[in-house]
């Protein structure tokens, strides 16, 4: 699939409720700011959490949403998506990945710390913490 196919994400009404009602009121600093979406899961809740990112930076993570294809609707605007594994075996760095067998070690981990309003639910669309 080229990168230029979306993916879209639709969440569940709950969840894009909340997302909305956060996002109509964001504030950013200035014209290069813009929001994403970071979306983690484990056996028993999915998070979302409301990021941002300037569109004129070489970060890790600008580079990895201006190569991703997947995108979170809320309500009719679409944001870019990250989810946890890019930040566990995503590679930041092309030229730093080492040679086959021999990777380890080599290949840049990443880790964000987010500060943005996260949601938690459950995947029927129970909020269990916002």
């Amino acid at each position: 699939m080229a990168v230029g196919q979306e993916i879209l994400y639709v969440f569940p009404d709950s969840v894009e409720r909340i997302l909305e009602q956060h996002l109509s009121k964001y504030s950013l600093n200035n014209d290069k700011e813009r929001v994403y979406l970071d979306l983690a899961r484990n056996d028993k809740f999915y998070r979302l959490t409301i990021g941002t990112y300037f569109v004129d930076r070489d970060d890790d993570v600008t580079r990895w949403i201006k190569a991703s294809n997947r995108l979170g609707l809320v309500n009719t605007k679409k944001y870019p998506l990250l989810i946890d594994v890019d930040f566990d075996f995503g590679a930041p760095e092309e030229t730093a990945l080492g040679t086959f067998g021999k990777r380890e070690g080599k290949v840049k981990r990443t880790r964000v710390l987010m500060h943005g309003v996260s949601v938690k639910f459950s995947k029927n669309g129970a909020i269990l913490k916002e």
